[in-house]
């Protein structure tokens, strides 16, 4: 399922479901995003990968959010940022913030700017 536009490269971003530590999650990789295992059994690009973009569903577990939806990700490509709503260590607490795509890390969150309003 094509999702939107790589930021970067301006190529297909699909979903893909795979396997990562034994749970099923979804990938959200642009199509120039190619990765396989070495002989030293590293996950790396291939020779031909011409772009870095990519989004595991789970990338913002750690703040306790479970999934990165496909909805999400067409809007943060569509309109290169999303309110994401995020909760403290505890899950008691809960807070909204911004999430731009990233190059490097796929998505990242803006720590230092509010939200104006909560959705």
């Amino acid at each position: 399922m094509i999702l939107g536009q790589c930021p970067y490269c301006k190529s297909n971003v699909i979903s893909k479901k795979i396997t990562a530590q034994g749970k099923q999650i979804k990938l959200y990789t642009c199509e120039n995003s190619k990765k396989e295992y070495d002989e030293t059994d590293s996950y790396v690009f291939t020779s031909d990968s011409t772009c870095r973009f990519r989004i595991y569903s789970n990338a913002l577990f750690r703040w306790n959010k479970r999934s990165i939806s496909e909805y999400e990700i067409k809007k943060l490509l569509k309109d290169e940022q999303i309110v994401v709503r995020l909760h403290g260590k505890k899950g008691d607490s809960e807070y909204f913030k911004y999430a731009i795509p990233h190059e490097e890390y796929g998505i990242s969150i803006l720590w230092e700017e509010d939200v104006q309003e909560e959705l």
